[in-house]
């Protein structure tokens, strides 16, 4: 990697972690010390708890390109990216002298503050204990398409008609999986350097992630997200394709009101970009059932999981505060039950059988769904308990017993391979170079 290692955060990346977001932030200071003509750091504004959203901009065009990273709380792959752009980008004068580079540090820096300690876990027994994801409604990408209104999605839509970037990243991490890119048009030729990237650095393709159910796939793991197929999606099965497992009802204008898909009007697009932070690795010796037989199993097991979450926090919610943390179960809560009846043959899931969609692929997204959402909730509601009170306490026993049964069983099914911060941070480096790149002389188009 292209790294200061006299940075503190040159040395986390190196050290196989992710920068704390005060490291990035330092990092920032000091390459707009040492590189006072090409680069600047403002201050955007501030979050709902007062914390700023900082920009690092590099190179003075009127061609932009804007990279997002801390859209979601859990998710830190996209500090570490953002280090190795930076320094590519000045380590390489072709790059900054016909682009203008714009790097958004953090979008949402609550969420962050909440989720900081997962960034040293290096199992998922370590990750879930100090799990943190909004709920949908105070995810700053998501909330305008679900009518919520937040300074930091004010900021970020801002900045976009500002800058009129000819393109958005939105750096994105998966705890387990593969890469996968979701874009908000088809970018030709982008497909084969994001596979070859993927290969050199240990990232299996993922072509069956649930976020992409229903979306064209124009190269392996390459996904197009038009707005018509995504209303599509969520008219015949209610799953939200963008944000799947929210349990989130969008707007009239839904995702077309995401910071995603706000670019298009100046001519511009978006593209997200997935890594795994651990890489699945199921064994292809399993005997694999029938698509009919393996949605069953994993609706049953949503509403079995989710029957004793629901019985837990009715149990502890008395005693709980209205917090973030509290708030962020239902999300996911809700989820869990919607998708069972989606899923269930007996009731919604004939309508996926009948699509043509239950590919052995999607088949092992919606498997992985099934276990990373259940885990997700309980840990959620595990933070939100205050292990002190009496009434509250064998609640959290119990669901700590539950988190290392689910665990357990998530990481049996799919044996998950840590993924050193440096080949994610590369890979997404890689991949943004490329879209950069294979996009520097087509032709715009505004949609209004």
């Amino acid at each position: 990697m292209h790294t200061d290692t006299s940075t503190a955060a040159g040395q986390a990346v190196l050290s196989d972690c992710y920068p704390a977001l005060d490291e990035l932030t330092d990092a920032a200071r000091q390459l707009t010390a040492r590189h006072p003509g090409l680069c600047t750091l403002r201050t955007l504004g501030t979050s709902r708890a007062g914390r700023p959203l900082h920009l690092l901009t590099i190179g003075r065009t009127d061609d932009h390109v804007l990279v997002v990273s801390g859209a979601h709380a859990d998710e830190f792959s996209g500090r570490a990216s953002i280090l190795e752009l930076a320094h590519r980008v000045l380590a390489q004068p072709g790059l900054h002298s016909a682009t203008t580079w714009n790097f958004l540090l953090c979008l949402d820096p609550d969420g962050a503050h909440l989720a900081e300690d997962s960034r040293h876990a290096r199992t998922l027994p370590h990750y879930f204990a100090t799990f943190f994801r909004p709920a949908a409604e105070e995810q700053p990408e998501w909330a305008p398409a679900i009518g919520a209104n937040l300074p930091e999605s004010r900021i970020l839509l801002d900045l976009i008609d500002d800058l009129r970037p000819r393109l958005q990243f939105s750096l994105h991490s998966t705890d387990v999986g593969g890469t996968f890119i979701q874009t908000t048009r088809d970018l030709p030729g982008l497909a084969e350097p994001f596979a070859k990237s993927a290969a050199d650095h240990g990232l299996p393709l993922d072509s069956g992630s649930f976020d992409t159910f229903w979306l064209e796939e124009p190269g392996p793991a390459v996904f197009v997200m038009d707005p018509h197929d995504i209303d599509r999606q969520e008219s015949t099965t209610g799953m939200l394709t963008a944000h799947p497992g929210d349990g989130a009802e969008t707007t009239e204008t839904g995702v077309r009101a995401t910071t995603w898909f706000t670019p298009q009007r100046h001519g511009g697009d978006t593209l997200i970009i997935e890594v795994p932070v651990w890489a699945s690795q199921p064994d292809p010796a399993r005997p694999t059932p029938d698509p009919g037989t393996r949605l069953a199993t994993c609706a049953a097991h949503l509403r079995r999981h989710g029957q004793v979450i629901t019985e837990l926090l009715e149990t502890a919610g008395p005693h709980l505060a209205d917090t973030p943390l509290l708030r962020a179960v239902h999300t996911p809560l809700t989820a869990l039950n919607q998708l069972a009846d989606q899923w269930d043959p007996g009731v919604g899931g004939q309508r996926l059988l009948g699509s043509g969609l239950m590919t052995p692929a999607r088949l092992e997204g919606i498997e992985l769904w099934a276990h990373r959402l259940p885990v997700r909730t309980a840990a959620l509601l595990r933070r939100a308990l205050d292990p002190t009170h009496a009434r509250t306490a064998p609640v959290a026993d119990r669901i700590d017993h539950l988190l290392r049964e689910w665990i357990g069983e998530y990481e049996q099914r799919f044996r998950p391979a840590w993924i050193p911060v440096a080949d994610q941070a590369a890979h997404q480096a890689n991949t943004v170079l490329a879209a950069a790149e294979v996009t520097r002389t087509r032709p715009s188009r505004a949609v209004h």
